[in-house]
């Protein structure tokens, strides 16, 4: 059994996982530890230094280590007081979040995400660690995982190749988080042996504090990173159910979207699928939105289904998979907010509004990494779409940004733009690097797009 107690061993795992995924823990919440850490890189620094003396001859080995055994006795003793700084303060926020009645803060935020409410247990740093490691000991207790997007495509891609007959449902849940019933989801968390009281309080009153909100008896708070975990807890009945569903050959959930392949035998009672997957939804106090597909493959070939931004189409010849339309709007919408802005500013800073243009659409154009993300992720017109087999799309937006570009007056920006192009971007899988300041410049103009 893990251990599962708000302990400042516990937050000390937390805090160097974050340091080793080149989090921002240690730069946000722990300032002092951080500038003596800051010290130990410039006294190592100084050791690779004198060793390229060493190695130019520029000082002798016994010199050398003199002063390497010197500066090693100063990053020992800065070692330790970096510990003792930050295990401190772990101390102090495990004693915070140990006292009687401690429960995360909620709050609505004024802005909606798509016309849902969001929440936020705000940035202390005691909410900070608590959330951490609750999501920790969930994902190891009930072996939650985060689906990885790719991975199910590369998978539903080989499956929809294949030429054997089929029936697919395409299906999304409604209002997901704000469906969940807080009885069942208790009881989930109450019945099991295996939570702890700690995580467990914490969590009761989490819901209880969303229930005071809103007025509901059901539903988990969007934006607060815990509720992931407890969704997937939730839905992990659904999904055990819908795998042993006869028939069922491949099924995927990513969040709220569901997929399921059903390879039946020739005359099956395949009427009985969507009814079936249907009640199970249903059972569990959830229901389908009116964006479910059904695909029968036995009786017509050319048919298609969008699915986590790809389209694929399906025929007689094969599969071929495209962006998604919700995707290709998307970045015709951002190619319209640019050029918007633009002509919306260069009349009052032509150079600035020139320098932002080019940012966006080299950004849209190419592909980079979001560093300063918790993933750290590669992202652009080739890493985000890099399953599609049909580029009809690509042309289809450079040209869209061409009849664009055709309106600028300026030719030296025109050409200048007219360089960058999406399909070219994701053949050559173009990368381009932007610095922080670029990238807050780059998304300012997309805020609600």
């Amino acid at each position: 059994m893990i251990d599962q107690s708000f302990s400042a061993k516990n937050f000390r795992r937390i805090y160097d996982l974050d340091r080793k995924n080149k989090g921002s823990i240690e730069v946000e919440h722990f300032p002092d530890a951080y500038e003596v850490r800051k010290k130990i890189i410039r006294l190592k620094g100084f050791i690779y230094w004198l060793a390229r003396r060493l190695k130019n001859g520029q000082i002798s080995t016994d010199k050398f280590e003199e002063k390497k055994n010197k500066i090693n006795s100063h990053i020992k003793i800065r070692k330790e007081q970096y510990n003792n700084e930050v295990n401190g303060k772990l101390k102090i926020i495990a004693s915070n979040v140990s006292v009687k009645g401690y429960s995360l803060p909620l709050t609505l935020l004024p802005q909606q995400v798509k016309n849902k409410s969001v929440y936020s247990i705000g940035n202390s740093v005691e909410a900070l660690f608590v959330c951490r490691q609750i999501k920790y000991i969930l994902s190891s207790l009930y072996t939650i995982k985060s689906n990885n997007r790719d991975l199910i495509i590369s998978r539903l891609s080989a499956l929809a190749k294949e030429m054997s007959p089929k029936y697919i449902i395409r299906a999304d849940v409604e209002s997901f988080y704000e469906s969940i019933n807080h009885k069942s989801l208790l009881d989930i968390l109450h019945s099991s042996p295996k939570l702890s009281v700690p995580p467990r309080r914490v969590i009761t009153q989490l819901i209880r504090k969303y229930q005071a909100l809103t007025g509901l008896d059901k539903g988990v708070p969007r934006g607060v990173g815990i509720s992931s975990y407890l969704s997937e807890l939730y839905m992990s009945v659904v999904d055990d159910k819908i795998r042993t569903l006869s028939d069922v050959t491949y099924y995927e959930r990513f969040v709220d979207d569901l997929i399921v392949i059903f390879s039946p035998n020739k005359g099956g009672n395949i009427g009985d699928y969507l009814p079936k997957i249907t009640g199970i939804i249903n059972e569990r106090g959830l229901r389908l939105n009116n964006k479910t597909k059904e695909l029968d493959l036995f009786t017509q070939s050319n048919k298609n289904f969008e699915y986590l931004g790809y389209k694929f189409q399906l025929s007689a010849g094969g599969c071929s998979i495209k962006m998604s339309s919700n995707k290709v709007q998307k970045i015709r919408d951002r190619i319209d907010k640019s050029f918007y802005e633009y002509n919306q500013s260069v009349s009052k800073t032509p150079k600035r509004a020139a320098k932002n243009i080019l940012l966006r659409v080299k950004f849209l154009t190419g592909n980079t990494r979001l560093y300063n993300s918790k993933s750290k992720a590669f992202v652009g017109i080739y890493f985000s779409n890099r399953f599609i087999t049909d580029l009809s799309d690509l042309s289809g937006l450079d040209a869209y940004l061409l009849n664009k570009i055709n309106g600028l007056q300026d030719q030296k920006l025109k050409k200048r733009i007219g360089r960058f192009s999406f399909k070219k971007g994701f053949e050559d899988k173009v990368f381009r690097k932007f610095s922080f300041v670029e990238f807050s410049d780059i998304s300012k103009g997309w805020s609600n797009v």
